[in-house]
């Protein structure tokens, strides 16, 4: 039988979703929870991997098990055993060709800033704190360039052994709610910091260090330190992953 799990969590304290040898990973944590409650060891497939710091509202995984528990029991279950920043938010009964990687067909992230003289410990958690406003009509118009399908090589940092650094990007919107401003992409895949340094990129346009009509040949030209620098990872949430 095969299930479907909604994750929810905050990325401070996690070197990643990905298990990794160096550190506690986010999907250790929750397989480790998953085990206790299905009593055998249980192996989880993550929609993605989000990096170190990153949160999630809606990361999405799959795992195999030939016990038959109800999909709440599943998440009141688990969530005992997990510590408070992570959470299994919903849990289903999903077709055995089901594949949380393969199957999804977009993702949204967000990347959250508050402007501020003053820090806010609240915000911290998900937001990244600036000091001066931005233009936002400014980065509106740079955003609108960012979509389409591109060769997103000036938004990946290094590090990151892709085949192919094309990828589809469907929407790309900034807005402002009071001192909140929210920085949102959804796309096919991404590549390595790619939101961050998208992110990074529309804060220099809002601030006058690059023209908003500088998008395009930033992105044809491919070379990362022409595009704005990569944010930090405590403002960037995976907000959902869509499989319809």
């Amino acid at each position: 039988m095969r299930y479907a799990i909604t994750i929810q969590y905050i990325g401070a304290a996690y070197c990643g979703w990905q298990s990794q040898k160096n550190g506690v990973s986010v999907q250790d944590t929750v397989e480790a929870a998953l085990s206790k409650v299905f009593n055998h060891p249980v192996r989880v497939t993550g929609s993605g991997r989000t990096d170190e710091g990153v949160n999630a509202l809606g990361q999405v995984a799959h795992f195999d098990s030939d016990r038959e528990i109800k999909p709440y029991n599943i998440c009141r279950g688990a969530n005992v055993f997990l510590p408070k920043d992570v959470a299994i938010a919903d849990a289903k009964i999903v077709p055995d060709d089901f594949n949380a990687r393969k199957s999804a067909k977009r993702k949204t992230y967000v990347y959250k800033m508050y402007v501020s003289y003053f820090r806010n410990p609240l915000l911290d958690i998900d937001h990244k704190q600036i000091y001066k406003q931005p233009d936002i009509a400014l980065m509106q118009r740079a955003a609108k360039y960012v979509e389409g399908k591109h060769d997103f090589r000036c938004f990946m940092s290094t590090g990151s052994n892709q085949k192919t650094t094309v990828r589809e990007v469907y929407d790309c919107s900034v807005t402002q709610e009071g001192n909140i401003i929210t920085v949102s992409v959804t796309g096919n895949a991404f590549l390595y910091n790619m939101v961050r340094a998208i992110t990074g990129t529309l804060l220099f346009v809002g601030y006058g260090k690059i023209d908003a009509d500088d998008i395009p040949k930033i992105i044809s030209g491919g070379v990362r330190r022409s595009a704005g620098k990569t944010m930090p990872p405590n403002g960037l949430t995976l907000l959902r992953v869509d499989y319809e």
